[in-house]
């Protein structure tokens, strides 16, 4: 997991794992977003259907973006898209499993992963946050939720400082390569990939530069402590993902607060998404036939 990472994250594939990535050196990845102050640059991996690449430089230290990053309970803050995030198990010190689930982008319907996540220092002192998807029996698929259950093959995150060494700032990749499943038309990847991304990480260098600026990661000293897990649930606490306990870890952002205290807004809306993901397609055949029958009344009547 962590090489295979490495290798997309990195711009030269090393040579372990280079089987792998094979694909993944810098002439395959395609700019198809950028923003300045701070720069940030989105790639898409040719050939792929969803593998994206954000490399940034923000203004704050790379401990302070460390422990947001790597933080699932704080991804809401930041993330765009995020609805609700949160540790489903404590497997140790530096290993969790965790969910997040994004909104909805209309027409596409709500997708939720479930990872296994895991934070550590890297030989160059680098900081590395690194998730894979796993089954777990305590947080199954919410089909009946009308959410989509994605596969997260390889993500996270490398922090460290910029190329050039800047004091107070930082240069974050992020790797994304997945499997969306279910229906969702390119427009609505394109709109992630050029505008939530960059946009998110736009919110997430302001959010960050008004923090107090650390220069010892939280995440990575508990990782590497001998001491034994006190704050957090020991491994193997027993969990069922109801949303009454699963509103405690969760950050939850207020759209979605209707699900709590509207139960039938909920069913309709769900059952709302799965008709448009049913019907979406029949509705882009017609409206090409349209276009097209309608161009060709023109021409005929010219």
């Amino acid at each position: 997991m962590k090489q295979t990472f490495l290798d997309l994250a990195d711009d030269a594939p090393s040579t372990e794992g280079a089987a792998v990535a094979a694909a993944a050196t810098a002439n395959d990845w395609v700019l198809v977003a950028s923003l300045q102050n701070p720069t940030i640059e989105v790639y898409k991996l040719q050939n792929t259907d969803f593998c994206i690449k954000v490399v940034a430089e923000l203004n704050c230290t790379p401990e302070t973006a460390f422990d947001m990053l790597a933080d699932i309970t704080k991804r809401g803050e930041w993330d765009d898209l995020c609805e609700e995030s949160g540790i489903v198990e404590i497997v140790d010190k530096a290993t969790r499993v965790q969910f997040m689930k994004t909104k909805g982008v209309w027409p596409a319907s709500p997708r939720d992963t479930l990872i296994l996540a895991h934070v550590e220092r890297l030989s160059d002192g680098r900081y590395l946050n690194v998730a894979q998807s796993v089954e777990h029996s305590r947080y199954p698929p919410r089909e009946a939720e009308g959410i989509v259950r994605m596969e997260a093959k390889i993500s996270g995150q490398i922090v460290g400082p910029t190329l050039d060494n800047k004091p107070g700032k930082c240069r974050v990749i992020q790797v994304n390569d997945g499997d969306l499943k279910g229906w969702i038309p390119k427009s609505v990847i394109g709109f992630i990939a050029t505008k939530s991304i960059p946009n998110s990480f736009k919110k997430l260098d302001s959010i960050l530069r008004e923090l107090d600026q650390i220069t010892v990661s939280g995440m990575i000293a508990k990782a590497e402590s001998d001491d034994e897990i006190s704050d957090e649930p020991t491994p193997g606490t027993p969990f069922t993902p109801t949303m009454n306990n699963l509103m405690p870890l969760t950050v939850i952002t207020s759209p979605s607060a209707y699900q709590k205290s509207y139960p039938a807004a909920r069913r309709l809306v769900r059952r709302l998404r799965a008709f448009l993901d049913w019907w979406n397609p029949f509705l882009v055949t017609l409206y090409i036939f349209a276009k097209t029958y309608n161009a060709a009344r023109r021409r005929i009547a010219n």
